[in-house]
């Protein structure tokens, strides 16, 4: 049995979960040394298996007619790709949720604008991920105050955040500006600017793409 019908198998109460296991392909050159194919399908077939195992976690209505749905088989194949692309399976997890929430919220039917969270999701390091989260514990435990803008907010929590990222993800300090920074370019985070009081820089928020895509990966139901 190869490896697409073994994973197909362990699906066996959910004919659409088989027939789209079925449409990836596993194909490797023939040129490739026996062992390495080996290896390679082997990485292949668990990637595949944590993301199928999530998206049946979800519970996701996965009609036959989606099978038929090319707006649904363009967003799907370019999921899976994303997720055979990747290593961390705390992500390949999130994609999975992502495609879930497509089929939740008939997102696939704008496929331009799934599209633009997928790549996002994908462009997204797991660290910077971690980092997005982190600063959301902060943004959503601390309200504004009266009259306060947003880098007032900020300025009450962001030596405990810039100190949170620096422990928990082993970053060093002097670097962590860097990286926050380099997160403008996916939309998910806004540095400030401007002319505030005492500003020195470095410091930002959370954009409403980013609680967005937050949203699609963490929606259920």
């Amino acid at each position: 049995m190869g490896t697409l019908e073994k994973l197909a198998s362990s699906y066996e109460r959910n004919p659409v979960i088989r027939g789209l296991i079925q449409l990836i392909p596993f194909g490797i050159g023939s040129g490739i040394d026996v062992t390495l194919v080996t290896t390679i399908q082997n990485i292949r077939a668990d990637r595949v298996k944590t993301f199928f195992d999530q998206l049946e976690v979800n519970d996701a209505e996965l009609s036959p007619e989606l099978l038929k749905s090319e707006d649904f088989l363009h967003c799907y194949f370019a999921t899976v790709n994303a997720a055979l692309n990747t290593k961390r399976r705390e992500k390949i997890r999130l994609f999975a949720q992502l495609l879930s929430s497509a089929v939740f919220t008939n997102l696939f039917d704008h496929s331009d604008e799934y599209e633009e969270y997928l790549s996002i999701l994908d462009e997204l390091t797991f660290r910077e991920l971690m980092i997005l989260n982190i600063l959301h514990r902060y943004e959503e435990a601390t309200p504004f105050n009266q009259n306060e803008n947003d880098l007032q907010r900020a300025n009450r929590f962001w030596e405990q955040f810039i100190g949170e990222v620096e422990t928990e993800l082993q970053i060093p300090r002097n670097e962590i500006d860097s990286l926050l920074t380099r997160l403008n370019r996916t939309g998910c985070y806004e540095t400030f600017t401007g002319t505030y009081l005492d500003y020195t820089g470095g410091k930002g928020k959370l954009t409403p793409l980013y609680y967005r895509l937050k949203s699609l990966v963490e929606r259920v139901d």
